[in-house]
């Protein structure tokens, strides 16, 4: 895997929850947290390219939140999607690794 491609929306957020929580600015972490898990909700009527990395974007979200279980979950939607050259393969058993510790 050379490059990843996502829709330009779900990764603003993510820079977003990457760069707030690099800033100590929680509040607004979590709402850029909230802002890109509500672009997954079924009642949105956005439509998204590259779903599988953008719900790999939000596992990782969840993952740097120690919310391994939700992480898990985004990790298998995106295998879902996609299951064959996606690095959520790699996020799954990286996470499994922390739950057995």
């Amino acid at each position: 895997m050379n490059c990843a491609e996502v829709d330009a929306r779900p990764f603003l957020h993510y820079l977003q929850y990457i760069t707030y929580g690099g800033l100590g600015e929680r509040d607004n972490q979590l709402q850029a947290l909230g802002v890109l898990e509500s672009l997954f909700d079924d009642s949105n009527d956005i439509h998204l390219y590259h779903t599988e990395t953008a719900l790999n974007l939000l596992g990782h979200c969840f993952e740097m939140e120690g919310d391994y279980d939700q992480a898990l979950h985004y990790y298998n939607e995106s295998l879902y999607q996609l299951d064959i050259n996606n690095a959520a393969n790699l996020h799954v058993k990286r996470v499994l690794r922390f739950l057995r510790n």
